[in-house]
This record gives structure tokens, C-alpha cells and sequence, in this order.
């Protein structure tokens, strides 16, 4: 097996910053004006989060299981000042009245193109995608979870009266559908049901994809009565062709707002405790 990182001894400038930026300590120097080496034999414990490439201010390292042409130089002027980032963020609406045009498939791209740098345990990068396209997909998916919520009426749970599936159910039967609000796709974020921190990879990324739609002009809404089916009966998921094994943490709602938002809306002052000592600590 070759070597995880080869170094170009005339560009290290020996300053110790891939050692330091390793999370698994794969990077070693033995003394400040030494030249870097990979820990041996410990290549299979590589996470491949690329931060050893990425930290180097002279472009001297080049990681085996990382091509280095893709890591192309980070542009500082396109980092956003924490007011312009603000601004995006409060902006987002969550949208549920959708135009009946379809996104194109090359927006969905370009979305997930960022999205998959959204940060996940260890690096395992097991996020993947299922797009309800268009209108008809989701009336099929509707249909199936209309018949989820019907039944759990019938069964009178307590999940029923607590989240009023009664309602829902009424309303989809005389043709308001207040479970997908007319959108024109469904995403769904679906992960393994035995990774590292599956179900948080799942949520930060459907977090990143609902912001990143908003910066390509595309609507979003988190797609609360199907998540519900899908936690209480996770064989609808073959219906979406997620295999056995995966579980669907996410969905969001997706297409083009009918209307345009003019404000910002207020919300509540957050609650934070910032402690100085453990509490019950010595």
C-alpha cells in the first residue's frame, strides 16, 4: 500500500500545521524543522476529511486517496461578512404555497454540489438523496401516506388526536392537501441505520440544502406529516426505492414560491447559559 501523503520537501516550510490539523494524529513531526511523515501502517484510519491538504500554506502535501486538483485555493472574498450571511438566513421562509412549475434538474445539482460538503461523523459522507420530480411522484407518495394517517385515525392513537391526523385526512380527501401544499418535489435525505451519527449527518444536511436552495431561489418547508409516516411506518421508504438498512431522518418540501416575502419576521430571544464551571464541580 503506498504511503496515505507524500511531501515536496522543496515547498514544506516545515511549520508543523498538517500534524496539528490531523484529527486522527496520522501526521507526525519529530521536530520543528523536520519534514512530515505518515504514521505507518495506519492508513485504513484516514477520514479522509482532507484537512491536511487543505491547511497547507505552500500546496506541498499531496494525500493519496485525495486528488490534489480537488482542492482548488479558497476564494476570501466570496466568504460572506456575518451581516450579509444574517440577512440570508433570516430572510428564508419556510414556503407552502408552490408555483406548479417544476425546478430543473440542473438547480438540484448545483444545490447538492454544496450540500455535500455539509459536515457528517467521521467524515462518512453516507448522505443520499431520493427527488420526488414533479407533481405526479408526489401524489403517488400522498396517497400512500394519506392511508398511513387514516389508519392511525381509525386505530384512535395517541399520536392521531395529538398531531389532529383526522384533519389532515379530511382536507386531502376533499382535495386541500395541507401534508405536501401543491409542491413539485419531495426530497429526501436517507442515511444507514447503524452509521456514526446517521440521523444528525441526515438533519445538517437537509438544514444546508433548504439554505442553499433559498440562494438559488427555490422554496423549501420541511415536510412535517410525511417524516411522521415514515418514523411510524418505515416501509413506505420502499415506495421511494430507499433500501432496507437506510433510514429517511429528513424531507423537505421543494419548488418555486407563489409569493414573495417582503420582511423579516421576529422571533424569540434565544436562551443561552454560558458556564464557567460544570455545574456540581469541584
Amino acid at each position: 500500500m503506498p504511503p496515505l501523503f507524500t511531501i515536496d520537501e522543496n515547498l514544506c516550510r516545515r511549520d508543523g500545521l498538517c500534524a496539528a490539523a490531523c484529527p486522527a494524529s496520522l501526521v507526525r513531526q519529530d521536530a520543528p524543522d523536520s519534514l512530515p511523515y505518515p504514521l505507518p501502517g495506519k492508513e485504513m484510519h484516514c477520514i479522509r476529511c482532507g484537512h491536511c491538504v487543505a491547511i497547507c500554506p505552500s500546496g506541498a502535501l499531496r494525500h493519496s486517496l485525495l486528488p490534489f486538483d480537488d482542492f482548488p485555493l479558497a476564494d476570501r472574498k466570496n466568504v460572506l461578512a456575518p451581516e450579509t450571511l444574517a440577512g440570508h438566513l433570516k430572510s428564508r421562509r419556510s414556503i407552502r404555497t408552490f408555483k406548479p412549475c417544476t425546478v430543473p434538474h440542473e438547480t438540484f445539482r448545483a444545490i447538492l454540489d454544496t450540500v455535500r460538503h455539509a459536515p457528517s461523523g467521521h467524515n462518512r459522507q453516507e448522505v443520499q438523496w431520493v427527488i420526488l420530480d414533479g407533481r405526479q411522484a408526489v401524489n403517488g407518495f400522498l396517497m400512500l401516506v394519506n392511508e398511513w394517517m387514516r389508519a392511525e385515525v381509525k386505530a384512535k392513537t395517541d399520536f392521531s388526536r395529538n398531531m389532529k391526523l383526522a384533519g389532515a385526512v379530511r382536507a386531502v380527501d376533499k382535495g386541500k392537501d395541507v401534508v405536501t401544499r401543491g409542491a413539485p418535489h419531495v426530497v429526501f435525505a436517507h442515511v444507514p441505520d447503524d452509521g456514526v451519527t446517521p440521523v444528525t449527518d441526515a438533519v445538517i444536511a437537509a438544514a444546508w440544502f433548504e439554505i442553499v436552495a433559498h440562494a438559488h431561489g427555490v422554496g423549501s418547508c420541511f415536510a412535517g406529516y410525511l417524516m411522521f409516516a415514515l418514523a411510524h411506518k418505515p416501509e413506505l421508504a420502499r415506495h421511494l426505492g430507499i433500501p432496507e438498512g437506510r433510514v429517511v431522518p429528513a424531507g423537505l418540501l421543494i419548488g418555486n414560491s407563489k409569493y414573495r416575502y417582503r420582511r423579516t419576521v421576529p422571533r424569540d430571544e434565544p436562551q443561552a447559559a454560558f458556564l464557567p464551571e460544570i455545574v456540581g464541580g469541584q
